[in-house]
């Protein structure tokens, strides 16, 4: 066997065990996990090391691919890296994990106030309620409860009111790979007197509190 040869042998078994253990983290981890978390995990320091998990990554895509033949998917999620179910065998999981009764779902009002954080983030208690019209403190304490939305500082105004965005936990929920996916308003099915009517409701959140 010549150097070249004995070189690839080794250079082929590293890159076995680096997909190995980049796999064994993704199942570990129980959440996304981003190239640079993955990196830092190993303990690599070596750009070839890195290359090779970037390509772990890339090879896990092609042989699990999104809505594919297989029973999960490898996807980029929340910022991140992860295996989930396959959504084309939704109906399988689901008898496997009933829910009881409404167990689990959000109301209509909560999902009104999360759909306000999602456009609007970041965002105040009473701009929420602002544009809802109405009172939102138990939509946010259910959202927040459900780790859907969470608090990331507060405003420089007097009185330093609480802001509101989204969590990681959303973005995976709804399938998102970063807040860039999220459908534009005007794609949303509203009359065009309707989809003014938010722009308007939108609008008043430039008013000082």
């Amino acid at each position: 066997m010549t150097e070249l040869e004995i070189a690839q042998q080794v250079s082929g078994a590293r890159l076995a065990h680096l997909r190995r253990d980049v796999e064994a983290l993704l199942f570990a981890s129980g959440e996304p996990l981003a190239a640079d978390s993955i990196v830092q995990a190993l303990g690599i320091e070596d750009p070839a090391d890195r290359r090779a998990v970037e390509q772990a990554l890339e090879e896990l895509e092609r042989e699990f691919p999104a809505r594919g033949g297989r029973g999960f998917e490898f996807v980029r999620i929340a910022g991140g890296w992860a295996f989930r179910t396959n959504p084309r065998s939704e109906d399988a999981v689901k008898t496997l994990f009933e829910l009881p009764s409404e167990a689990g779902r959000l109301s209509p009002a909560s999902m009104e106030c999360l759909a306000i954080v999602a456009y609007l983030q970041p965002v105040t208690r009473p701009q929420i309620a602002e544009v809802r019209g109405v009172n939102s403190d138990s939509s946010i304490r259910n959202l927040l409860d459900r780790d859907l939305i969470t608090d990331i500082g507060r405003t420089q105004t007097k009185g330093g009111a609480v802001l509101y965005a989204t969590t990681r936990r959303f973005e995976c929920m709804f399938g998102l790979a970063d807040l860039k996916e999220l459908p534009p308003l005007d794609d949303f099915a509203l009359t065009e007197e309707a989809k003014a009517d938010l722009r308007r409701r939108l609008g008043l959140l430039t008013v000082p509190e």
